[in-house]
């Protein structure tokens, strides 16, 4: 398994809900953990997903970050297949 990434997190919120909606909400916790960007190291990622988790009001995008909370967990526990 890959390293997940930005754009594969954002994809999947993009899946859940409106893709414009799935950009902006991105782009709030972006600015309010100061993980700008989409080249975000794996502690970027958990700060920018804990965020959606605990301030996104859209329950389907949450559950989405959660889900790449796990695969970000599991990565970091067995590294690359």
């Amino acid at each position: 398994m890959d390293a997940p990434t930005a754009v594969e997190w954002l994809r999947r919120l993009a899946d859940v809900s409106d893709p414009e909606q799935a950009l902006q909400v991105w782009h709030q916790a972006a600015l309010a953990t100061n993980c700008l960007g989409m080249d975000l190291q794996p502690h970027e990622l958990h700060r920018v997903g804990q965020w959606l988790v605990q301030h996104c009001a859209d329950q389907p995008m949450r559950m989405a970050a959660r889900s790449c909370l796990v695969r970000l967990r599991v990565h970091a526990l067995f590294g690359p297949a």
